[in-house]
C-alpha cells in the first residue's frame, strides 16, 4: 500500500483519535478546517514577497547575526557550516525589529496572533488524543509569558538555485520544539521521512496547515509521538516558481523541565529519556549539525543495533509500551 500523508479536520468529533494516531505513525499531518483568516495568511505572505524582492542590501539591513539570531537569513542554517538554497525572517512572539518594513512588522504581528490561536486547539487536541485529563498541558507549556515561540518565513528563489544547482532547499532535520505549524504556497518541495527511512513527498496546499511533532514532545510522550524528520528539496528549471512557507514553533520556557509525564506512563513502562531544561537542549541543539539526533544523548534505554537516527527512532517506538 501507497504512504500518504495523514489529512485530519479539526472539526470532526474523532479528530483528537486521528491526531493521536497521526503523531505516533508519521508525526505529522495536515490540518483542514482549521480556522485561519485566508486574508491576514495572504498578506504576510504579500509582504514577505514584497520584502524579500528588496536589493540585497536593503534586507542586509534586517539580518541575524550570532549577537542578534532575529531577523534576514540567507543560505546560512545555524552556525555549523549547514546552508540551503533559503532566505528567510526569523521573529519572536512579539517582533521588535523596527529595521524591517512597517508593513510587514504589522502582518508578522497579525499572523503570529492567529496562528498562536490555532496551534494552542491543535495542542489540545493532541493531549486530548492521548487521554490526558489535563488537555490544556502542552498548550500551557507553550503560550505562557516566557515560552519560547518563534515564527520563521522561508524563502527559496530561483536565483538561489541558479547559484547552487541541485543543492537542497533545506537540510534533513527535525525540530527541537513540542510543535511547528506550517502554511506554504502551492510550491511543493517538503518531504518527510518514514519510520523505515523512505522520504515521502508532500503535496502542497495553500489551504491547508501541517504539524510537525518535535523532539520535545516525543521525550515528554516517551515515544508515543515521535519527532519527524524533514526536509525541503530545491525544485530545479527555469519555469519553476519559489517556494514561501511560514513556520511557528512552539517551544516551551527556557526553564521548563523536559522529562517523560508520569500520568502518561504505565508501572512496567520503560522511560527511554533523561530530563534535560529546554534552554539547555535548544542551546545544544543550536551548536549541532543539522541533520544531527539531538535526541539521541538522552536515551536512557540502549540501542545498541542503531546505525542512523532513523532506525534509532525505529527501534524506540517499536519498544514502547503503550497504555490500554
Amino acid at each position: 500500500m501507497e504512504a500518504s500523508i495523514p489529512v485530519i479536520d479539526l472539526l470532526s468529533p474523532g479528530s483528537a483519535g486521528a491526531i493521536a494516531d497521526a503523531c505516533g505513525s508519521h508525526g505529522f499531518f495536515k490540518a483542514v478546517n482549521h480556522g485561519m483568516d485566508v486574508g491576514i495568511v495572504e498578506t504576510l505572505e504579500a509582504e514577505a514577497r514584497s520584502f524579500f524582492a528588496l536589493p540585497e542590501g536593503d534586507k542586509l539591513s534586517s539580518s541575524a547575526d550570532l549577537s542578534k539570531p532575529l531577523g534576514y537569513g540567507c543560505r546560512s542554517i545555524g552556525t555549523n557550516g549547514d546552508v540551503g538554497s533559503v532566505e528567510y525572517l526569523l521573529v519572536s512572539t512579539v517582533n521588535s525589529n523596527s529595521t524591517m518594513p512597517i508593513a510587514l512588522c504589522n502582518a508578522l504581528d497579525e499572523y503570529m496572533r492567529i496562528v498562536q490561536e490555532v496551534a494552542g486547539r491543535v495542542l489540545v487536541l493532541m493531549a486530548e488524543g492521548l487521554g490526558m485529563k489535563d488537555t490544556d498541558v502542552f498548550r500551557g507549556m507553550v503560550q505562557r509569558n516566557d515560552s519560547d515561540e518563534l515564527l520563521r518565513v522561508n524563502h527559496y528563489p530561483h536565483s538561489l538555485r541558479l547559484e547552487a544547482p541541485g543543492s537542497t532547499g533545506f537540510g534533513e532535520h527535525t525540530d527541537p520544539q513540542l510543535m511547528s505549524l506550517l502554511r506554504s504556497n502551492s510550491v511543493s518541495g517538503l518531504q518527510i521521512a518514514l519510520l523505515d527511512g523512505t522520504w515521502l513527498p508532500v503535496a502542497p496546499d495553500a489551504e491547508s496547515i501541517f504539524i510537525n511533532v518535535g523532539d520535545v514532545m516525543q521525550v515528554l510522550t516517551n515515544g508515543r509521538y515521535r519527532s519527524v524528520r524533514h526536509r525541503v528539496v530545491a525544485q530545479a528549471g527555469e519555469g519553476v516558481l519559489s517556494r514561501l512557507s511560514m513556520v511557528y514553533f512552539g517551544g516551551p520556557a527556557p526553564t521548563e523541565w523536559i522529562v517523560p509525564m508520569p500520568n502518561l506512563l504505565q508501572p512496567q513502562d520503560t522511560i527511554f529519556y533523561k530530563g534535560f531544561w529546554w534552554g539547555d537542549y535548544k542551546t545544544a541543539a543550536g551548536r549541532t549539525k543539522l541533520a544531527a539526533c539531538r535526541l539521541e544523548p538522552f536515551l536512557l534505554h540502549q540501542l545498541a543495533a542503531r546505525e542512523t537516527p532513523q532506525s534509532a527512532t525505529v527501534l524506540l517506538l517499536n519498544t514502547t509500551t503503550t497504555p490500554e
